[in-house]
């Protein structure tokens, strides 16, 4: 009788593992897909990356984040315009709708939005953000987030 407990033991361990495994593997490709979408996006070559952020997709995604979710930051190192923005987005096969005028109002204060361009190709939404952290407008930081479409 221990012999055939053991064997069952054994038997649900190995069933466990490979059920992990194989659902690892899928949810790696899931974020593999959702980064090779983001890299098609032409990023010019002297804007600096600030920050990239990968949350990977999860079986159970227990957060306000979506699971399979990019955001990444650059500094842009000059002040963009509407044609930059287009220039970005136009690469990637995505129809990107742009509001704004990448120019800062003169009577903002503080960190602004100055345009945005976003998208979806059914699958994922894409939106970048251009924001101007100052009045002197010497400089843009983008932000691009890409989540699942819903």
């Amino acid at each position: 009788m221990k012999r055939r407990t053991w064997i069952i033991l054994a038997a649900v361990l190995v069933v466990g593992a490979v059920a992990l495994f194989l659902t690892r593997s899928a949810e790696d490709r899931v974020t593999a897909d959702v980064v090779s979408r983001t890299e098609r996006f032409v990023i010019p070559a002297d804007w600096k990356l600030e920050d990239s952020v990968v949350r990977r997709e999860m079986f159970l995604c227990m957060s306000t984040n979506p699971c399979p979710s990019i955001a990444k930051r650059w500094d842009a190192g000059k002040s963009l315009t509407v044609d930059d923005l287009k220039a970005v987005s136009s690469a990637a096969g995505v129809p990107m709708n742009i509001e704004g005028t990448c120019t800062r109002r003169p009577t903002v204060g503080g960190t602004t939005t100055v345009c945005s361009s976003s998208g979806t190709d059914g699958e994922y939404y894409y939106k970048f953000n251009v924001s101007s952290p100052d009045k002197s407008d010497q400089t843009n930081f983008v932000v691009l987030l890409v989540e699942p479409h819903r």
